[in-house]
């Protein structure tokens, strides 16, 4: 992941929490997020990496992240515990540093990313971090 998936982040961020308060912050959450995936999505993150859409599970406070990957990211010989374990640091390292994530955190959100192969449909990885994981 790049900086512009850090900065795309915090657009989000900000569009999401300037909506009118008479809803409840899950269901702003989750109006915000569809609201996103419609104009934006899918959305090339990296030479690898494609954002397909991001669902707010308003029932288990989770915001998930679909990525399809192609190239040399979408073959099963690149997927070993190497990848995952390198995934995992990238990730939660970003749900701890990243300041635009901070009212996601504060609102107790679980995060869940998904990698699925471009060609396949195939599940590579998922990474499920919970306010325990991520508050560390």
């Amino acid at each position: 992941m790049n900086k512009s998936f850090f900065t795309l982040l915090l657009l989000f961020l900000v569009i999401l929490f300037s909506a009118c308060n008479r809803i409840s912050n899950d269901e702003r959450i989750c109006m915000q997020t569809r609201k996103y995936t419609q104009e934006n999505c899918p959305l090339r993150m990296d030479q690898y990496t494609m954002l397909d859409s991001m669902v707010y599970h308003i029932d288990g406070k989770i915001m998930s992240y679909h990525y399809s990957l192609s190239g040399v990211m979408d073959t099963d010989s690149t997927h070993n515990t190497i990848t995952y374990n390198a995934f995992h640091e990238m990730l939660l390292n970003n749900l701890q540093q990243n300041t635009g994530l901070h009212e996601l955190r504060q609102h107790h959100v679980s995060f869940q990313y998904i990698y699925t192969s471009s060609t396949t449909g195939k599940e590579y990885m998922r990474f499920n971090f919970t306010p325990s994981d991520y508050n560390k």
